[in-house]
């Protein structure tokens, strides 16, 4: 059943392909450098990561940037989590959510923008861009990863061949990008590639400091690689002695809350949160959790990617 579904995940794949490249449906324009930050699975890949790096230094090369995004499964607010820690950590820059990137491109310029960079843009035909980049997963299988719903792909891996950079994300400190990067380049020999992960910042009490030393924390994530955020509270000195998913994007309750914070009672640990996560975790909801917070850091190319960005590189 699933090798079916999948054949028409391609099948309707291949046919807008074909549509955009026949010149049957075009791509639309807009005033503005159009860069996307996009992947080709579900879950996560580091691309709001990324993108929040991108924004602050394009900001600081002097070009006015906009970030455009899906709003995508939005809160009591109405607003989605992605916009809303988009928001939170970059103050001074527009950060449009709809449904339309298109539309949300053409605003973004209306209102002075010269630069659009857009959060999940490779499959969204629609809208121009001058640059697509893309992320990979660097600890899957790559060979072994399928189409949705056998695997998280939703979009076939020649898909890269509209890529001009692919980002390998998610390394170890210190791990060589160079075997999968080989492996990718069958898929994509037109783009050109870079390496990246998320690095440690600190630990840091919801409303309040920055924790000093270790401690022991219940991992609470509604994220699309739950399993990367353990890795992550573990590399930042934090001693894992539970967890619980719950499906990615998940908007918490004050309950739900309530349960999680007595769980980890029970084992005299903290609630750790992403940054991410934290943006859905009801306020009043009892003790503060501790927030993991992680930025972007190249491993391999990234300031030749970031001039490629800013269009410095033609």
């Amino acid at each position: 059943m699933a090798g079916a579904v999948a054949r028409v995940v391609e099948w309707g794949w291949e046919l807008r392909r074909s549509a955009y490249a026949r010149g049957w449906r075009r791509p639309e324009r807009v005033g503005a450098r159009v860069v996307s930050v996009g992947n080709l699975t579900l879950g996560g890949t580091g691309k709001t990561t990324l993108t929040r790096h991108l924004a602050g230094v394009l900001r600081e090369r002097g070009r006015r940037v906009a970030v455009v995004c899906r709003r995508y499964h939005p809160g009591p607010a109405g607003e989605g989590d992605e916009e809303r820690l988009l928001r939170e950590s970059l103050p001074g820059i527009p950060v449009l959510a709809g449904r339309s990137k298109l539309e949300l491109a053409r605003r973004a310029v209306d209102e002075g923008c010269d630069l659009v960079l857009v959060d999940d843009g490779f499959s969204h035909w629609p809208l121009e861009r001058d640059l697509d980049i893309v992320l990979v997963d660097g600890r899957t299988a790559l060979e072994r990863e399928a189409l949705f719903p056998g695997g998280r792909l939703r979009e076939p891996w020649r898909a890269l061949q509209r890529a001009q950079w692919v980002v390998l994300s998610r390394l170890d400190a210190g791990e060589d990008p160079g075997p999968r990067f080989a492996w990718l380049r069958r898929r994509a020999p037109g783009a050109r590639f870079a390496a990246g992960r998320h690095a440690v910042c600190g630990v840091r009490e919801a409303r309040g400091s920055w924790l000093s030393g270790g401690a022991r924390v219940r991992v609470v994530t509604a994220t699309g690689n739950p399993g990367s955020v353990e890795r992550t509270a573990r590399e930042a000195g934090l001693e894992v002695v539970s967890a619980s998913r719950y499906r990615d994007h998940h908007w918490f309750s004050a309950d739900e809350a309530r349960r999680e914070q007595q769980a980890a009672d029970r084992s005299a640990s903290r609630v750790l949160l992403t940054a991410k996560d934290a943006v859905r975790w009801p306020e009043a909801a009892g003790p503060p959790p501790l927030v993991l917070e992680v930025a972007w850091e190249w491993v391999w190319g990234g300031a030749e990617l970031e001039r490629s960005a800013a269009g410095e590189d033609r």
